[in-house]
């Protein structure tokens, strides 16, 4: 399958060892696209990821090649306020009337990611069609705003407070169109912007559907014996709401005072209190089959983040058969599990406990339930028709 023109993936970060969730995206879903056939370029800059410093060059700046996919790099902008300069520049040289937002939201997009030499080569480039990820950058508002007529967005767009930024919204409603990872993420779009609904579509977000997790070995390695696992994956912040995962855990703990232990893959630090600390296994940042291995040896799989596009782990966890507690107040995870019947959407402390008893006392049912999940994933995550469908959306 070719897309009629040539497209640029605009990003701020891309590379093998990048680390986070959109990022994780980019990098698949590019190879996937180039694998269609596509001319496809990435564009991006010399940083490694949002967890490093800035500006520093991780990556050589030019153009390099990754498994036959041209990637073209720049350095990135030191952070500043105001419009940057380059912006004005170029959109002088273009006929752009600059927007004009409150001074906050337009500091806002100086204290992210840009780079002056990526703006000036997509202004020189009008032949390629961008698509620019995730929304709350500056590279995908000013990028966006420069290559106005062929700018597609995939936003992975979440209910926080930047969603709610004229910036954002003027952004969208001016794309020719915009890609998103869920049903949810879409109604979202449409409420908090009254997009138009025909430039809109749902192409979702694929996985590495070949990878088996080995349960024997991880729980040997970690000494964890047959005692059941309840495991999240993710990051080990407010935002994921781990610590109200935690509190929860501990307060079942308390109540029930049955052999359980809690499991946590990614990066940060847990800092889970010193009470817990016979029942918590903190791994960090682990290599990818040790996760895979997490998820097979799991009996539950928790996600509570109420801030989801997508949510990777929840696919992975489902792919190697595990049952998920999601919360009730996200509405991607939920509409994932209500459509797929892999888990159980949870409102509260007092439905998660039950929910987690529940399923720790019904290996059957906690069985059919992981089942389904897989099922559902294997249906819907597949990179090859994903990259198809973000095709047919250009």
């Amino acid at each position: 399958m070719r897309s009629q023109r040539p497209v640029a993936l605009v990003t701020p970060w891309f590379g093998p060892d990048t680390r986070g969730g959109a990022e994780d995206q980019a990098r698949d879903l590019a190879h996937a696209i180039h694998a269609q056939g596509a001319d496809i370029e990435v564009w991006t800059t010399t940083g490694r990821d949002s967890f490093t410093e800035r500006t520093a060059e991780h990556y050589p700046a030019g153009l390099s090649n990754w498994n036959g996919l041209p990637i073209r790099r720049w350095p990135m902008a030191a952070p500043a306020m105001g419009i940057p300069p380059v912006v004005r520049r170029l959109a002088a040289r273009s006929g752009r009337r600059l927007p004009d937002h409150p001074a906050h939201e337009i500091n806002l997009l100086g204290s992210l990611p840009n780079s002056d030499g990526l703006y000036e080569h997509l202004l020189a480039h009008p032949e390629r069609r961008c698509i620019f990820m995730p929304y709350p950058m500056g590279l995908s508002y000013w990028g966006s705003f420069l290559a106005q007529g062929r700018a597609y967005h995939i936003p992975c767009l979440h209910d926080e407070p930047y969603a709610y930024y004229s910036t954002y919204r003027e952004m969208l409603r001016r794309a020719q169109g915009t890609i998103f990872n869920s049903r949810p993420e879409r109604d979202l779009a449409l409420r908090l912007y009254e997009l138009d609904p025909v430039k809109t579509s749902v192409a979702g977000e694929g996985i590495d559907l070949t990878r088996v997790g080995d349960a024997v070995r991880f729980r040997q390695h970690y000494g964890l014996g047959v005692e059941p696992i309840l495991l999240y994956v993710g990051r080990a912040d407010w935002g994921k709401h781990v610590p109200q995962l935690l509190a929860y855990f501990r307060e079942w703990k308390a109540e029930t005072g049955r052999p359980l232990r809690f499991v946590r893959i990614g990066a940060g630090e847990l800092n889970a209190p010193s009470i817990l600390a016979p029942w918590v296994l903190d791994l960090g940042f682990v290599e990818p089959q040790t996760k895979y291995d997490a998820y097979a040896a799991a009996n539950v799989f928790c996600q509570l983040s109420t801030i989801e596009s997508f949510s990777i782990v929840l696919m992975e966890s489902w792919l190697q058969g595990r049952p998920a507690l999601v919360n009730a107040d996200c509405p991607v995870t939920t509409d994932f599990v209500l459509r797929s019947g892999g888990g159980i959407p949870c409102q509260g402390y007092r439905e998660w406990a039950s929910s987690l008893s529940y399923l720790l006392d019904r290996s059957e049912l906690s069985a059919a339930m992981g089942a389904a999940g897989r099922e559902f994933v294997l249906r819907e995550c597949r990179w090859n028709e994903v990259a198809q469908r973000t095709l047919a959306a250009l």
